[in-house]
């Protein structure tokens, strides 16, 4: 199990995801990690901060081990919650004032073999992109928000309540507990879908005059 369940912003959400049906065996841990990647490596194939960023050339081995020891990196302040043990839509998320996880633990917890990852075009490329992202997220991020850090369903799972089941259960958590919620798109197709779930677009730009960047709050 996550030994972020120590963290007590962490338990409680695990807590209460429990109490509304959720298998612990679908929660985010090194027994699910890989499940969650191959989730996400499904999910945004096509998407376009990632297009940009592999230059229109996608490559899912790449990209594999970049979440790998990404996930790795945040696994003791990071939660997450899979629609089922089929892992069909997970949504991963970080309580309030987590800070951000930096080259050490990048070290730590990689394989010699992923070391050569941070040399990469992709990584200066990606890394660019999210001091871009995060300094314009940074005001939003104040001590009562949950920050949602990947949103990702299979593309043969789309459509079918498995994402819905999780936005749900993570709207029902922030109006019990008094919280709110900050999430990011770069695509416009998906501001409406947060819109229904009672978000706002609160920051509206465009990364380098190539990628549109929202960031919404609920």
């Amino acid at each position: 199990m996550n030994s972020g369940k120590d963290n007590s912003h962490i338990r409680t959400l695990y807590e209460c995801a429990s109490s509304r049906g959720f298998s612990e065996t679908s929660f985010f841990g090194e027994d699910s990690l890989q499940q969650y990647i191959d989730t996400a490596l499904d999910a945004y194939r096509d998407y376009a901060l990632f297009d940009l960023v592999f230059k229109g050339k996608y490559n899912e081995d790449t990209f594999s081990r970049m979440m790998t020891v990404d996930f790795k990196s945040r696994m003791s302040t990071m939660a997450g919650i899979a629609s089922s043990d089929s892992f069909e839509s997970v949504l991963l998320v970080m309580p309030p004032e987590v800070k951000k996880t930096g080259m050490r633990e990048y070290f730590k917890t990689g394989r010699p073999g992923d070391y050569t990852l941070l040399l990469r075009p992709v990584m200066y490329r990606l890394e660019n992109f999210e001091k871009f992202a995060g300094a314009r997220r940074a005001k939003y991020l104040d001590p009562d928000t949950w920050y949602l850090y990947l949103f990702a369903t299979k593309h043969a799972f789309q459509g079918q309540g498995y994402g819905r089941k999780l936005m749900d259960f993570m709207v029902s958590f922030a109006r019990e507990k008094s919280c709110s919620l900050c999430l990011e798109t770069n695509d416009h197709n998906n501001v409406g879908l947060y819109e229904h779930f009672g978000f706002r677009v609160v920051d509206e730009s465009r990364y380098r005059n190539t990628l549109d960047h929202y960031i919404m709050k609920f």
